[in-house]
């Protein structure tokens, strides 16, 4: 069978009627004059002209073939021939290889028995590149470079192996799809016919994703290609998965999360840090002793009994003595298993003296009449006697862009219209990581809300609108999420909190337009309507109430679930720093200052070494920038208009502490047809050996008889050029 490598050069075969056109236009065109002298040449001119017309098309001829064989060589024919050999899993290579090797160096590939499955990894990557030829070229790209600009294919397999065997396991998540990705893109960048995207992982599950099924269709139908592609070349690569051979569950224990037991951390107020710690493995409890430590000093140790597949909390009461920055961190003391790097996590935590939060309502008036003075008067109950909540509220034609930088949630209760200029302000406020909490009730107008607000789910607005509706029964309110930070005041019995709270009349929400995992509903009534939902916006967040937020249209303002679930809700809404300081391996320090942001910044790592910082934008903002942090610890950000340092934590992702295996059947699932799985050194000999390439391009061939044609065609254009007396001696 024969192949075109390069198909998209066809047209090129047209080129071969340049010879015959040139031919017809320029034959000679005699004109006949007869003359006595020459009529005893006729016999020998037509002998003449026979011979001349013979080398004629002779000439043509061979200018079309030379045409065609280098039209011929362009489009890289290739034959495939069947290989005889003892192996049926032996893999076809169209030609000279292109090769991309994927290598999944994250976190979960230290973890190993005897050694780091990384160790396997490189093993097999190094049989891998044994089976690569003279003349093939080959890229590596890492999980931990995915954002690094790309880099050019080599010939130098010698040189790239030297670089595999140089790679040390980085301490980023798995991302399987997006490496996939990835090598389709770097593809591109290869000349060779044959394309294989050769897959190192270390075998287990984390970072597949097989929940998220868009992007493996996506990755299915490009690695599938046009319905005439050849498997084996760049249209339909082979992928290859090399794997270390599955040894089962590992016993692994782990610090999963690290936070406080409520949204909002005020100074001066005691509070708990919830230290998970997890055991993935299959043995029975565990013992083991947390330690928790406060801007580097130790604050408290508690030993915690781990259930086999369950896991424990430890909760360290703390009061942080002043607003700012924090570092925490939680460690397990005399532990030693398979993967260390899980054995300690930190968090940036930032105390606040108190949460600026801005009310705006129609015409406010202290008390509470209108329609946020319940609202007012459950954040804020002592007004200015520094508690948790720094309430200002203004009416609504006081509201101005400029006014919202010193906020960082905005209330609307039951706004009758905003100016087209607030509402471009409000949404680039909550892009920018500000929360917007928005109440309804009798002054809603559904019409403006949902044209300018919402805008089918483009607006701040979580959700459009339906129509209010007035129950005949007023239905309650039932928790829905309790594992949402907004309803951490809340005790274990939630549910009796919303029992006499009646919803008298509410919005319905349209909630058709928007996807599912967009939107999370935090309260919903017990007729299933949502009453509470929250949507991310940018970087913020927006929530909605269906209801209003004083006794217009519910009794929820006058029982005791309304104060702790308003105070939930807010401070959530406002306990995120943007930008984030909490990042995973891979992450930068991105630090906004609105004067000289550069001036005075100094950055340092976990060892105290100092970092680079370079000036850049962020959304809209002069800031700047470290480089990428691929350690976990602490860094420490010194800015001399800040009386406290400002902490980042760096921690791994908790999906990479389970290695639980995945098996050849689930890997195969995901990519349907034209996989070859490869466990050890041994079978890559076996399978991909040199001598297996089953296919042979034949351009050079085509190239060699252009060259002998091209000769021909110079003799003979000598030959008939030469003159007569020469030619007959």
């Amino acid at each position: 069978m024969i192949d075109l490598l390069n198909p998209i050069l066809f047209g090129g075969l047209f080129a071969v009627a340049a010879p015959v056109i040139i031919h017809l236009l320029h034959r000679r065109k005699l004109k006949r004059v007869d003359w006595g002298a020459m009529r005893f040449l006729l016999e020998m001119l037509a002998k003449r002209r026979r011979r001349l017309f013979v080398d004629e098309l002779l000439l043509m001829l061979i200018r079309v073939l030379v045409i065609a064989c280098i039209a011929f060589a362009m489009l890289r024919p290739a034959v495939h021939r069947r290989y005889g050999g003892s192996n049926g899993a032996a893999l076809s290579r169209q030609g000279r290889t292109a090769a991309v090797l994927l290598v999944d160096d994250s976190v979960s590939s230290m973890a190993g028995r005897a050694q780091p499955a990384f160790d396997a990894m490189k093993r097999l990557g190094l049989a891998y590149l044994e089976s690569l030829a003279p003349g093939d070229e080959a890229s590596l790209l890492l999980m931990s470079q995915l954002g690094a600009p790309p880099s050019d294919p080599v010939f130098d397999i010698e040189g790239l192996k030297a670089n595999l065997l140089s790679l040390k396991p980085s301490y980023v998540a798995t991302d399987i799809p997006a490496l996939m990705e990835a090598g389709l893109d770097q593809l591109k960048r290869h000349i060779n016919p044959g394309a294989e995207l050769v897959l190192l992982t270390d075998g287990r599950k984390d970072g597949w994703h097989e929940e998220d099924k868009v992007r493996w269709d996506g990755l299915r139908e490009r690695l599938r290609g046009p319905t005439n592609a050849t498997p084996g070349t760049r249209l339909r690569p082979q992928v290859i998965a090399l794997t270390p051979a599955s040894v089962g569950f590992e016993e692994n224990l782990a610090i999963t999360a690290v936070g406080m037991d409520r949204t909002l951390v005020s100074a001066g107020r005691p509070g708990g840090i919830r230290v998970t710690v997890r055991n993935f493995g299959i043995q029975s409890s565990r013992d083991v002793t947390v330690q928790m430590m406060v801007n580097g000093e130790v604050t408290g140790t508690k030993p915690l009994a781990i259930p086999a597949g369950g896991q424990q909390e430890a909760i360290f009461n703390y009061t942080f003595p002043e607003p700012g920055s924090y570092a925490v961190e939680a460690s397990l003391l005399n532990h030693q298993d398979l993967l260390p790097a899980d054995d300690r996590r930190v968090v940036s935590i930032q105390v606040e003296a108190s949460l600026p939060v801005l009310l705006v309502d129609d015409t406010p008036s202290p008390g509470l009449e209108n329609k946020l003075g319940f609202l007012q008067d459950a954040l804020d109950p002592e007004t200015g006697q520094h508690g948790p909540f720094h309430v200002t509220r203004i009416s609504l034609v006081q509201l101005t862009a400029s006014i919202l930088q010193d906020y960082r949630v905005v209330v609307l209760g039951d706004a009758r219209v905003l100016e087209p200029s607030m509402v471009d302000a409000l949404e680039r406020f909550v892009v920018g990581g500000g929360g917007i909490l928005v109440g309804l009730g009798p002054d809603t107008d559904r019409e403006m809300v949902n044209r300018y607000w919402a805008r089918n789910g483009a607006g701040f607005l979580p959700c459009p609108l339906a129509e209010a509706v007035t129950p005949a029964i007023s239905p309650i309110p039932a928790a829905i999420n309790l594992g949402h930070p907004v309803f951490d005041g809340f005790g274990a019995r939630s549910d009796e909190a919303w029992k006499e709270a009646k919803v008298r009349s509410y919005f319905k929400l349209d909630t058709k337009q928007i996807k599912a995992s967009d939107m999370d509903p935090l309260l919903t009534l017990d007729n299933g309507d949502l009453l509470v939902a929250e949507r991310r916006r940018g970087l913020g967040l927006v929530t909605l109430v269906a209801t209003s937020l004083n006794a217009d249209w519910t009794d929820l303002p006058l029982q005791a679930a309304y104060v702790p679930l308003m105070r939930g809700i807010v401070g959530h809404l406002g306990s995120f720093i943007i930008p984030p300081r909490n990042l995973e391996p891979g992450g930068q320090i991105i630090y906004a200052r609105a004067k000289d942001p550069a001036k005075g910044l100094r950055a340092e790592d976990p060892s105290g070494k100092p970092l680079k910082l370079t000036l850049a934008s962020w959304e809209g903002r002069d800031a700047v920038v470290s480089e990428p942090l691929m350690e976990p610890g602490v860094y420490v950000l010194h800015d001399p208009n800040q009386p406290k340092p400002i902490y980042y934590a760096v921690a791994v992702s908790p999906a990479e502490s389970a290695l639980a295996p995945i098996s050849d059947r689930e890997v195969a699932r995901h990519f349907e047809e034209g996989l070859s799985l490869i466990h050890t050194p041994e079978q890559a000999a076996e399978s991909l050996f040199p001598a297996r390439r089953l296919s042979v391009e034949l351009w050079k061939w085509f190239l060699l008889a252009a060259l002998g044609l091209m000769f021909g065609e110079a003799w003979l254009t000598r030959r008939e050029t030469a003159p007569a007396t020469g030619r007959n001696g």
